[in-house]
């Protein structure tokens, strides 16, 4: 395959590499895991440090007030919505887990989700299932790959409580088809809850667009912000259908001895205790992407991952564990003779970063699929050409 720059141009790219300090030394291409952080993000989690270090959390706090009501306004340039519908979580599965236990649910109740989706999120159907006798529904996976619209559409009843998918699994490169659910969802009349864990960055994402009354992501992967922070975004018409399944001093007000008044945003899901580090570090990130250009940056993601996918299926060593029709920078393999972790310390020990994507993840897909773990690639748009060949020379002589 050719390799024609469609997304950065060759100045943005270098200007990228010089702003990614872990790059120096290793090809990373464990992207979808955690991504590396521009240096400019990471100065502004130092500083932010700094002055906790100087002032104590709480002065830091309001000395930051403005560049934290900011991080929000942040979040609706990427994604959408308004202000008030999003919060900063500790993590995706907090904010997913906090969405999704918020939902009254009852006996005889029905949630549809996909036969890709992740594992935490199912185990919480799991439980929702001994706890409170609701039925799980598991929409197909179509002939041509993604979700059987059809199918998914026929599991929808006057019992059907939520449509609740992921985005992209995490082992498999497909991407669902979430704007055609949002409008099966819409139609029907049903809450569509979203895991965009690994698309936010990855591929341009719009909740309007979508379509989805709740979504979350975190900022450790194609977004590169730090670890240990999420969002959550809960638009108005889902916030009326819940109740927050913890409340905090965040949450709502002490009002009277006997009472409490909820907050009417979606930072009803927050808590007050949190890491004001992080959601400046986060802001920063997107600030980063958006400044770089959305549009630039996705296209060179999907360039590297169509480069890697083409050169993969023509090595006589490789097996491509992806279905058909994949497309997303989530690439799975597995190479002749070796086993994925072997392969992933073969390549540590040439300083290439790859990770394992196991059954216990998508259990549903891959379970099918006879796939007990493979390799997990996953390239970013700071990652060059160089990189990409030297990850498939280095395959190649495994």
């Amino acid at each position: 395959m050719t390799y024609v720059p469609l997304g950065l141009d060759p100045e943005a790219l270098a200007t990228v590499r010089e702003q990614t300090s872990g790059i120096l030394d290793r090809i990373h291409l464990d992207n979808c895991g955690s991504a590396l952080m521009p240096d400019p993000v990471a100065d502004v989690i130092r500083r932010a440090f700094e002055r906790d270090v100087a002032f104590g959390g709480y002065v830091a706090q309001e000395q930051q007030a403005d560049n934290l009501d900011a991080t929000y306004k942040s979040l609706t340039r990427l994604f959408g919505g308004t202000v008030d519908d999003y919060a900063f979580v500790g993590s995706a599965v907090d904010g997913w887990t906090k969405a999704f236990y918020s939902i009254p649910f009852g006996a005889g109740d029905n949630i549809i989700t996909a036969y890709n989706e992740y594992c935490s999120n199912f185990v919480a159907y799991l439980q929702m299932r001994e706890r409170a006798g609701i039925d799980i529904r598991v929409a197909a996976q179509a002939p041509t790959g993604g979700i059987d619209l059809g199918h998914l559409e026929s599991l929808i009843d006057d019992r059907t409580k939520l449509i609740s998918i992921s985005h992209m699994p995490s082992s498999s490169g497909e991407i669902n088809q979430v704007k055609d659910v949002g409008t099966i969802a819409r139609k029907a009349g049903v809450l569509f809850q979203l895991d965009a864990c690994q698309s936010a960055g990855h591929i341009p994402v719009n909740v309007d667009d979508i379509g989805c009354d709740i979504m979350t992501g975190t900022a450790r992967k194609f977004l590169r912000g730090p670890r240990g922070i999420g969002f959550l975004y809960v638009n108005q018409a889902a916030r009326e259908q819940m109740e927050p399944v913890v409340l905090t001093n965040q949450a709502a007000e002490w009002s009277s001895r006997d009472a409490y008044t909820l907050r009417s945003d979606a930072r009803v899901f927050e808590a007050w205790e949190r890491s004001v580090v992080n959601q400046l570090g986060f802001g920063a990130a997107i600030d980063y992407l958006l400044e770089l250009g959305v549009e630039k940056a996705t296209t060179q993601i999907a360039q590297n991952a169509g480069y890697l996918r083409a050169a993969l299926a023509n090595l006589p060593n490789v097996r491509v564990a992806c279905p058909s029709g994949a497309s997303s920078a989530i690439i799975t393999l597995n190479v002749l003779g070796k086993s994925p972790s072997e392969v992933k310390a073969d390549l540590e020990r040439q300083s290439i970063a790859v990770q394992i994507a196991s059954v216990v993840h998508t259990r549903l897909d891959l379970e099918d699929r006879g796939i007990d773990s493979a390799v997990r690639v996953s390239p970013h748009y700071y990652n060059n050409k160089e990189d990409l060949d030297a990850f498939l020379t280095a395959v190649e002589t495994l």
